[in-house]
């Protein structure tokens, strides 16, 4: 008798006796039989038993079963195990399961946080057994790609040095009173070292955290495909990047196209109020500013979305994202309404329509002082707008790159400007006259994105190497001598010992399988994720210390006030 997965027998073992092991997904009684469905990791097979009333035989209870293969009277066509049952000659109950808290199939409709304290039993469903096995080729194959081109995985240390990459470190105290490490937000810093110790191409599945607020599309830690290459620039960067997935996705059922499309960073964000465009789907969004100015005489910014249906249903949702994305002023116009707008104000507005493809559209419209507000709101809108009437194709994959960044960001609070990528980011060469001139935000980055279906899927740039232009940065991002050896000294040693010129970039690996896997959130594509308060509900951490151990690392906590 032999040992076999549930998934791997068909109708040619009929009258074979085999040995199975697993959970069971389901139990239905018919006179004196009990029909029972085993789960492995494989599959689904039916089992019989006949004459047995066994309480313990609950769902998801794991057992062991003896038994001869044969032909079902009533095949199901939705299994691949279909045309096959086994006769149970003999079982073992290795564990019988209390109530489970959830049923477990293909589509659960149970709490995501009930699922997520009882992650175990989540794993067991179909479609999140599937997103791990999926996630498992997805990175071998990546893996297998990289070391195909020649390029070398090395491991980066996670417990790192504290270093400003936009957001919050978690940091990690020591036994040496005062120091603390802190947990990478990136191996931004390592992997640039590495091209200074001759590695010239690197990768690595990374590890990666950063405090910041959560959404769909992010956790406190996460995994990046980290790459770095010496002696190339930006063509050879994306050529391995788009060679990459187009061979990678192709035994997956992906016709990649490339090279992919580029775009122009402020293309992007006056055509779509943002740096990540989800371009499936049309909508764009209109400057209609010099148009409707007689009707706004306070020199706003006015952008528009021309919509071809009524959306009096949804008004309230829109309404609240607008206002969470800055928005100032909302106007809605459509056939419904128009009788109440004013009549030269209506006629200018009839001559628009007259100029877009759409017939009596609803005309959302976004009035700001600011023209970034007015864009941003009304892009948050055009995105809600996908995700409330199903605009794009899920399963089209629209690959781009968003190109010719802004270097520096006027930040509004503190009056100054901060690096848009990082500091050791390359300026283009065409805009460092404006370094003299002080004209920061006409500075341009050899920084670029890549972007799938309206999220950021990497970021990455051309490394400054010359240590002239690493001071001029640093000058003008007002970071003192003291505090770029404090902060950073151990990397800029490398510039006094023949760094290469060199560039990178990192994806996350959890996006990607997001999308591919069609999941409404990227944690149904890690084991053990937070939730969305960033609480992890299985273990329920973070949670609370000895005073013992506070005292060792010589840590007090302050009352919170």
């Amino acid at each position: 008798m032999k040992k076999i997965y549930c998934g791997n027998l068909g109708i040619n073992n009929i009258k074979e006796k085999v040995v199975l092991y697993g959970w069971i997904a389901n139990k239905r009684k018919f006179k004196n039989q009990i029909f029972v469905d085993l789960r492995d990791s494989t599959g689904l097979i039916q089992l019989v038993f006949h004459d047995i009333s066994d309480p313990l035989l609950t769902k998801e209870s794991c057992i062991k079963v003896e038994g001869k293969v044969q032909k079902r009277l009533e095949p199901n066509l939705e299994l691949s195990t279909g045309e096959i049952e086994i006769l149970v000659e003999k079982y073992e109950i290795l564990n019988s399961a209390k109530q489970i808290p959830f049923e477990i199939n293909k589509m659960t409709s149970a709490n995501e946080d009930l699922r997520l304290e009882y992650r175990f039993l989540d794993l067991r469903q179909e479609k999140m057994l599937n997103n791990l096995k999926f996630r498992h080729k997805l990175l071998l194959a990546i893996r297998n790609y990289f070391d195909k081109h020649n390029f070398i995985e090395v491991e980066t240390p996670i417990l790192s040095k504290s270093t400003p990459e936009g957001a919050r470190d978690y940091l990690v105290p020591t036994r040496r009173i005062g120091k603390f490490f802190a947990l990478p937000q990136s191996p931004q810093l390592y992997k640039q070292l590495l091209m200074a110790s001759g590695i010239e191409k690197y990768f690595q599945i990374a590890r990666v955290f950063r405090d910041e607020d959560l959404r769909k599309d992010r956790q406190p830690e996460f995994t990046q495909l980290d790459i770095e290459m010496s002696f190339a620039g930006m063509e050879e960067i994306f050529s391995i990047c788009e060679n990459m997935w187009k061979e990678v996705l192709k035994p997956f059922g992906y016709n990649i196209k490339t090279p992919f499309p580029r775009m122009n960073y402020f293309d992007s964000l006056h055509n779509y109020g943002n740096d990540k465009p989800d371009t499936r789907y049309g909508y764009l969004i209109k400057d209609l500013t010099n148009d409707l100015k007689p009707f706004y005489p306070d020199g706003s910014f006015i952008k528009a979305i021309f919509f071809d249906r009524e959306i009096f249903e949804n008004e309230s949702i829109i309404k609240e994202i607008f206002s969470k994305n800055n928005g100032q002023n909302l106007e809605i116009i459509s056939p419904k309404n128009s009788q109440s707008i004013d009549k030269n104000k209506l006629n200018t507005i009839q001559t628009l329509i007259n100029k877009q493809e759409i017939k009596n559209p609803t005309i959302i419209l976004s009035i700001a002082k600011k023209e970034e507000d007015a864009l941003k709101s009304l892009g948050a809108i055009r995105v809600l707008l996908n995700e409330l009437y199903h605009l794009a194709d899920p399963n089209q994959l629209n690959f781009l790159w968003i190109v010719n960044w802004p270097m520096f960001e006027y930040d509004e609070e503190t009056k100054t400007y901060q690096a848009a990528h990082h500091p050791f980011t390359q300026i283009e060469e065409s805009t460092f006259k404006y370094l003299e001139t002080k004209e920061y935000e006409k500075v341009r980055a050899k920084s670029y994105d890549s972007v799938l279906n309206g999220f950021e899927l990497a970021s990455g740039s051309i490394r400054i190497f010359d240590p002239n232009i690493q001071k001029k940065v640093f000058e003008t991002l007002n970071i003192s001598e003291k505090e770029q050896q404090d902060k950073f000294g151990f990397f800029l040693k490398a510039f006094d010992y023949g760094l290469p010129p060199h560039n990178g970039i990192a994806f996350g690996i959890e996006r990607i399988l997001m999308i591919l896997t069609n999941s409404t959130s990227i944690r149904d594509v890690i084991a053990f994720p937070k939730n969305a308060k960033g609480i992890d509900l299985l273990s329920n951490s973070p949670s609370i210390v000895t005073k013992e151990q506070l005292n060792e690392y010589g840590l007090n906590l302050k009352e919170k006030e």
